[in-house]
């Protein structure tokens, strides 16, 4: 495993876990209001679609910011020294290719995951393991992807960037 490789988990972990608290406050006002009184009756699929409006969706927009933004990154990567550029020029990505990325990177995912519990709640049938095993697949399949070849993974390669290094804690590239 090449340094490189090893940032970037690391620096996906810190962005991770940052996206995970934002989950765990969404998650601790939905269930006060649950527990208020007539919001109980909600159902299980429009949980899941406010999880993905209020969650997923606004993490999504944030990295894509963070990423297309000034400094090049997330808080992750400005801590292991990365930037996202265009791939091969090397240039700026620009927002609409930080979308995507972020999109492919965490959307696609984190919604298949939704989704497969939505199945699993729904009936214990075909569709629960389908949706279940593609939850887990994407994820698997882009660390895998990070870990071979020249260590773009498959969402840098639809996205058309790289990640590239510089010094840990510099601001600009």
């Amino acid at each position: 495993m090449t340094s490189t490789t090893r940032s970037r988990l690391l620096a996906g972990l810190i962005d991770l876990g940052l996206v995970l608290a934002w989950a765990l406050v969404v998650a601790g006002i939905v269930g006060l209001l649950l527990s208020a009184g007539p919001a109980r009756a909600v159902s299980t699929l429009t949980l899941h679609l406010i999880g993905i409006a209020v969650v997923v969706l606004p993490a999504t927009i944030g990295l894509t910011l963070l990423e297309a933004g000034r400094y090049e990154a997330t808080p992750g990567k400005l801590k292991y020294g990365l930037r996202v550029r265009r791939d091969p020029s090397g240039e700026r990505i620009s927002w609409g290719r930080s979308l995507v990325r972020n999109l492919l990177k965490l959307g696609l995912p984190w919604t298949l995951g939704h989704l497969a519990v939505i199945s699993i709640g729904a009936s214990v049938g075909v569709d629960a393991v389908i949706g279940v095993l593609a939850s887990a697949a994407v994820p698997i399949a882009y660390v895998v992807s990070l870990l071979i070849g020249d260590g773009r993974t498959i969402y840098d390669r639809l996205a058309g960037t790289m990640v590239i290094s510089t010094e840990p804690g510099r601001r600009f590239a």
